[in-house]
């Protein structure tokens, strides 16, 4: 149901009464709800940024002061109206809690306290705590849950800066951003809900106007306007190519949808045969393609339309604009249509807007960093003393690396998909400014106990080439240069466009860490910001050198596997495996197993027969119903050598794969974590655990775990015979022995 929310407020934004009606209130209506609680100003929201604001001048004459503005605007509008009608304004200059409505639940505080705000993602307050003490996580959360709000905002009557607090999925708080301004917590705040919360458009969530609901239910255009649906096709066609997947290139078919193009291979289906439908592949590739160049590979399992609103709303987070921009370009556009509607009587020929200074566009975009920073702080082990990360991205393609440190030991963490969709918004911004977005993004952080973190942030424009671990091929620069048309191109950049067609897979002078759609391959999104390598000390010995996502150059050829095996393609080198219609990226491939098994059959009066299989499988959790890639070899008789391309796959993942895997899962240990490793294995900080059989052990009892045919035999101290055993095919049980020396060692 349509509703506006009509409040009385002061000219700080304290309200004084509240109404929900079902209709739009008239200046009359607003006028006496404000006169019934002597109130000089009453807004109205609809929706986020749709909100309009009535205001009584000095002479207690009312009038429409604004209309259908952001939040923002709305504060800036009411202050401006206060200091013209009244000599003495009534409101202090306290910041912003929420997004709407100023920090003064009541008179009797002073400015020093702290005043908590329990707000929705569009800075709607549902209800607001004063406390003459810093509030704590506990503090927040409680007001989140008594208000039923997934955020709360707090910050001091006399600062300049708030903390935002939120609830994820899950109903967990934590602190989301601390100490930054309240445009950077509303970007925040956005972002957070995008990752946790959103998931697509609620068909009540129509504004006048065609506004939405949601902040992130509408995508605006970009300035180069919508791709061609062939141009959508190409770049898909280039992706395939690019990957080498098992996807046919001809016939594609390119829906339209708000943000870009969903482009697929059409499937013929006997209409007049009620059970052709059994016929139809389940689980086809669907690529989206946004106007300005990404692609995101989906699964035509996921329903067409969440998939298409989620990609939709993360370009709606990156490319939307700052408030003020967005009200005076529907201040543009509603004076533009009211002189059109009035065959031009009011004589305006055009409405131009300044754009913002150069030192404002440079504040939006820095602001970022710091919620950046401590985000990927959370990603830490325990301890740690400084953090490096870099980014390499544009707009299909991306590399991300973080390493912590503490002390001289480091360690090399994965960086989850959300915080690559955070890091592009501030690119975003940072595109604004004259020289155009960067093409690397540097971050050090360092702190120690009872000092405050240091950031150090350094953009890299190109002046010099960059490392050849995040060097992108050639069309992700091209696509980039396209969305952001830039005055001027680094000659070595140019150089590096010109030097090929970037259709094929990237060599050895070209980032193997490159990650999700932009070079990982199948099933990753174009956005997807995963640093993969070894964990220094932690990594397998018989790795003999860094993961490729590692970001180290490699020496020589990338090994490449593409053969045919049971008239299936197999296709494999170090960032994708494919077999026949199934393929993953390595950098999203969660568990790995390889076997040989050598079976003999004695039967009575028959002769022995002998069999042969290998097996080799790449997966994502769920073990059962997730994504996986599994190759099966087979070959009878008394002997048989392995088969080459099993041994390329498991020299493959024992290189690429299994040092990452491997640091993640100490990493997560050392966290404090429980992982679970071989199907039945728990693992934490303390020992080891497992159902069946029921036992319990510290480390300190543990002798060994070591491969012994075709498991893993884990033995305790004492004990003659082997305590536990894992076999080799279940997940991620070859890392058992390694795993076991990284923790007990630690």
């Amino acid at each position: 149901m349509t509703r506006y929310v009509m409040a009385a407020t002061d000219a700080g934004g304290e309200r004084f009464g509240e109404r929900v009606v079902s209709t739009a209130p008239t200046l009359g209506e607003a006028a006496e709800y404000g006169d019934s609680h002597r109130t000089d100003y009453v807004s109205v929201r609809h929706g986020h940024d749709d909100i309009t604001l009535y205001g009584r001048d000095a002479t207690g004459t009312w009038s429409l002061l604004v209309a259908n503005a952001p939040a923002l605007v709305v504060v800036r509008t009411r202050r401006r109206h206060d200091a013209l009608s009244r000599p003495e304004p009534d409101w202090n200059d306290s910041p912003q809690v929420g997004y709407e409505y100023a920090p003064t639940p009541d008179g009797d505080h002073v400015l020093s306290d702290h005043v908590l705000t329990a707000l929705d993602v569009s800075g709607e307050a549902f209800g607001q705590r004063v406390s003459p003490t810093a509030p704590t996580l506990a503090d927040a959360a409680g007001l989140g849950e008594l208000h039923q709000a997934d955020y709360v905002v707090a910050g001091r009557g006399d600062g300049d800066l708030v903390t935002l607090y939120g609830r994820d999925a899950g109903g967990s708080w934590s602190v989301v951003a601390a100490d930054v301004d309240v445009e950077t917590a509303e970007e925040v705040c956005l972002w957070f809900d995008l990752t946790q919360h959103y998931r697509g458009r609620s068909a009540a969530g129509t504004g006048p106007g065609g506004r939405a609901g949601h902040p992130l239910d509408h995508v605006p255009t970009p300035e180069g306007g919508r791709m061609t649906a062939d141009r959508a096709v190409s770049l898909v066609v280039e992706r395939i190519r690019a990957r080498r997947l098992d996807h046919p290139t001809r016939g594609l078919a390119a829906d339209r949808f708000e943000a870009g193009w969903s482009v697929y291979a059409p499937v013929d289906v006997d209409e007049s045969d009620p059970m052709a439908f059994l016929d139809m592949p389940v689980g086809r590739s669907v690529f989206l393609v946004s106007d300005v160049g990404r692609v995101k590979e989906t699964s035509s399992a996921i329903p067409p339309q969440q998939a298409e609103d989620m990609f939709a709303a993360e370009e709606a987070y990156v490319r939307r604009k700052p408030a003020e921009e967005r009200f005076m370009a529907d201040l543009r556009d509603e004076v533009m249509r009211l002189d059109s509607a009035s065959e031009g009587s009011a004589g305006i020929s055009s409405f131009t807007i300044e754009p913002a200074a150069e030192e404002l566009v440079a504040a939006r975009a820095s602001r970022l960093i710091t919620p950046i920073a401590q985000q990927l702080a959370l990603l830490g082990p325990p301890g740690w003393d400084r953090l490096a990360a870099a980014f390499s991205f544009t707009v299909s393609g991306e590399v991300a690396q973080l390493r912590f440190w503490s002390g001289n030991r480091s360690t090399e963490v994965r960086v989850p998909e959300q915080m690559a969709v955070l890091v592009r918004r501030q690119r975003h911004l940072a595109a604004q400014m004259p020289s155009g977005p960067w093409w690397r993004l540097l971050l050090t952080v360092s702190h120690s106990a009872g000092a405050n973190a240091r950031i150090t942030t350094e953009y890299d424009y190109g002046d010099r080439p960059l490392p050849a671990d995040h060097l992108l091929a050639p069309g992700h620069y091209r696509a980039d240069l396209a969305a952001y048309p830039r005055a001027h191109t680094p000659a070595w950049l140019t150089a590096h466009i010109g030097g090929a067609d970037g259709t094929g897979p990237a060599t050895g002078g070209t980032a193997a860490g490159t990650v999700g759609a932009g070079a990982a391959g199948p099933g990753g999104d174009a956005g997807s910001a995963e640093a993969s390598g070894p964990g220094g000390e932690a990594g397998p010995a018989r790795a003999e050198g860094p993961s490729a996502a590692a970001g180290s150059a490699r020496p020589g050829p990338v090994p490449v596997l593409d053969t045919q095996v049971r008239r299936k393609r197999l296709y494999a080198d170090p960032r994708v495996i494919t077999f026949g219609k199934h393929s993953l990226a390595l950098d999203q491939v969660e568990w790995v197993s390889y076997t040989a098994t050598h079976t003999a059959t004695k039967r009575f009066l028959y002769p022995t027969t002998h069999d042969h299989t290998w097996d080799f499988a790449v997966g994502r959790y769920p073990y059962h119903g997730g994504p996986v890639v599994r190759v099966h070899f087979y070959q009878a008789g008394r002997r048989a050598d392995h088969p080459e391309e099993w041994a390329f796959l498991v020299n493959l993942a024992r290189q690429y794969l299994e040092p990452r895997l491997l640091t993640e899962l100490v990493a997560r240990v050392r966290r404090g974590e429980t992982v679970t490793v071989g199907g039945s294995v728990e693992v934490n900080q303390g020992g080891i655990a497992c159902a069946k059989p029921r036992l319990s052990l510290p480390w300190e009892s543990i002798s060994a775990a070591q491969p012994d045919n075709g498991v893993i035999s884990v033995r305790q101290a004492g004990v003659a015979k082997p305590v536990l055993t894992v076999p080799l095919s279940h997940p991620n049980a070859g890392l058992l022995p390694d795993l076991f020396a990284a923790l007990r060692g630690g």
